[in-house]
């Protein structure tokens, strides 16, 4: 086997309900937890349309892949990353990308690149955790809101510095302005939605006017989310209504481990990773508890029951035969 081993993506495709995007997750070889690799993860700029809802609402996106949000890329802690980034010779604006598990020449290799233009650098994942990255072109608050952001899970070398998971979820939080274009809205924060993996009620079948599917667990399951909140502007409190978070890592860093918290506060372009055991059936409704951004969209419905059936780390819904078709 080759020293570099390309990533592969696995599109699972849509939120609830509807068609936006083949949503991915970039998954890196697993290895043994001394063995640190080399990998390549490559991602170019699409300037696109995507569909947030079950309605068929478009929104003019800026993505990483075609994808809102962009892959998830796994690594283990000790890997060295080489990364490329292209912007399409089609797209209208400059691009750029922003690792925040990376510890970098700032100036080198976040800096802008042109349409046409590719960048290439190299990082190594020097401490584990559940990190944000996005693009980091100006302004910066644009190409958050309209789509370049993603997250980067760094697991540990060690695996037993952290109870082993049963079943892992990512939650990517996010705002949806109606006019991606005014740039001063995005200052004053007159965003209209707020959502989790880029659509507005994705997991929540009760609150979707259309679509939606929930999370699943089975009863006794240590159910593992990591959570980034890639604003660009709101707080998120993140709360698991009847529960009780059992474990949370602020970022992820396994030295970070704090037990039985009620809501977890994380900033915007900040993450944690939370754990919940949940010993019996039911549905628990996992919101931000900032409750004027929970009702705008961000509510995961996580249903636990006996038949819970085996989900991808971001979940694939298909799309709801009432939504009207993208053109």
């Amino acid at each position: 086997m080759n020293e570099a081993s390309h990533y592969s993506t696995l599109p699972f495709g849509l939120p609830f309900g509807w068609y936006f995007w083949g949503l991915t997750i970039a998954v890196l070889l697993t290895v043994s937890p001394a063995a640190a690799k080399t990998v390549n993860v490559e991602m170019t700029a699409v300037e696109t349309e995507v569909v947030v809802d079950g309605k068929g609402t478009k929104y003019k996106a800026w993505t990483f892949n075609g994808q809102f949000p962009g892959p998830v890329v796994r690594v283990t802690e000790g890997d060295t990353v080489h990364f490329t980034l292209k912007n399409l010779p089609t797209n209208s604006r400059p691009h750029s990308m922003d690792f925040h598990s990376a510890e970098t020449n700032f100036l080198e290799n976040y800096s802008e690149i042109n349409p046409g233009e590719t960048k290439k650098f190299t990082w190594v994942a020097k401490r584990p955790g559940i990190f944000a990255y996005h693009c980091g072109a100006f302004p910066m608050i644009q190409h958050v809101a309209r789509g370049m952001f993603g997250a980067v899970i760094v697991d540990p070398k060690d695996p037993s510095v952290m109870p082993k998971a049963d079943r892992e979820y990512v939650l990517i939080q996010s705002e949806l302005y109606n006019d991606p274009d005014d740039v001063q809205g995005m200052f004053a924060e007159k965003y209209d939605h707020v959502v989790f993996n880029g659509g507005i009620f994705k997991y929540d079948p009760v609150h979707a006017t259309q679509g939606g599917d929930f999370l699943q667990a089975k009863p006794g399951e240590r159910v593992r989310f990591y959570f980034v909140n890639i604003g660009p502007n709101r707080f998120s409190a993140l709360h698991p209504i009847a529960e009780i978070w059992d474990d949370v890592w602020p970022t992820g860093t396994p030295a970070n481990r704090m037990q039985s918290i009620q809501t977890q506060v994380v900033g915007p372009a900040d993450g944690a990773i939370m754990d919940l055991v949940v010993e019996t059936e039911n549905i628990i409704p996992i919101v931000t508890h900032s409750l004027t951004d929970a009702l705008r969209g961000a509510i995961a419905l996580l249903e636990v029951k006996k038949d819970a059936e085996d989900l991808p780390l971001m979940p694939y819904v298909a799309p709801s035969d009432s939504a009207p078709s993208s053109k």
